[in-house]
């Protein structure tokens, strides 16, 4: 059964198609343009003006009357200020009503990396498949989009074992090292690691793999309520800059642009704190 993407409204089609041309040709992933489409088709259809009729005011009440996560709401912001940039640029609009949406203020979040008693007690209730899922995220610290996407040509000898080629968002590549079981399995995969075909869901995007959201959903029934996928990047982050103490290692691991990002992922190793509280501590 295949999934059926929602179309735009007609008087928004043809220049949602061009603009997402442009975002192709510019570079952006294939991700990364599937994400804008469906964010630019959902605001078409509720603002219910053609994009020429659309003005700031209808853009901020439209958002205002939305409950979304700070994330969300920053991602929507920049979809419109992308297309209506564009409309700009090309003179299809005179104007750009973006320009007066009210920046997003996001809480800083805090690393909260996922306890090894949860993680041991997922391994041992889940498939042998949906352990390779949560070893690559916990051990190796792989986006759940990116462990959809794991190909066995993807690993690779190194001098003092196996490493695993990662494209990661914008399509940046990056090696990490490989426990050796799981180099194996994901060798002896012939193909993806996880083929769509076969699984009872689509084919990936990319040409056979499972969805991002087919990880996601794996993973978070076999952790407990509140911690998931992204919670498993965050240990490796941890305990990785614990053993290097080395925040840029740390940074090209997880395929970080910017150390400041990666500093959200490293929680202070409890160790570290334990030490901190025994010298301070009075002694009586």
């Amino acid at each position: 059964m295949s999934m059926k993407r929602t179309p735009p409204p007609a008087s928004w089609a043809e220049d949602i198609n061009d603009w997402l041309e442009s975002l192709k040709a510019a570079g952006l992933s294939d991700e990364t343009v599937r994400c804008r489409r469906c964010k630019m088709t959902k605001a078409a259809r509720d603002l219910a003006k053609t994009p020429l009729e659309v003005t700031a005011e209808d853009m901020v009440h439209w958002m205002a009357s939305q409950k979304w996560k700070p994330e969300s709401r920053k991602g929507y912001r920049n979809t419109l200020s992308s297309f209506y940039g564009w409309l700009y640029t090309t003179g299809r609009r005179g104007d750009d009503p973006s320009d007066e949406l009210p920046k997003i203020k996001r809480p800083k979040p805090k690393p909260r990396p996922c306890p090894d008693k949860y993680i041991i007690a997922a391994l041992h209730k889940a498939t042998e498949r949906e352990r390779v899922m949560v070893r690559l995220a916990a051990e190796c610290g792989l986006r759940r989009g990116e462990i959809a996407k794991v190909h066995s040509r993807d690993v690779m000898d190194d001098l003092l074992g196996k490493s695993l080629i990662i494209t990661g968002k914008g399509d940046k590549q990056r090696i990490v090292s490989l426990p050796d079981d799981l180099a194996d399995y994901i060798e002896h995969c012939g193909g993806w690691l996880l083929p769509g075909l076969g699984l009872g869901r689509l084919p990936g995007r990319g040409g056979g793999h499972v969805e991002q959201s087919y990880v996601n959903r794996h993973i978070s029934r076999l952790l407990p309520d509140g911690w998931g996928c992204h919670s498993l990047r965050h240990r490796y982050a941890t305990k990785t800059y614990e053993q290097t103490h080395d925040l840029f290692l740390v940074a090209r691991l997880l395929g970080h642009s910017s150390v400041e990002t990666t500093q959200i992922y490293v929680a202070m190793p409890d160790s570290r704190l334990r030490a901190a509280l025994d010298a301070v501590t009075l002694v009586g």
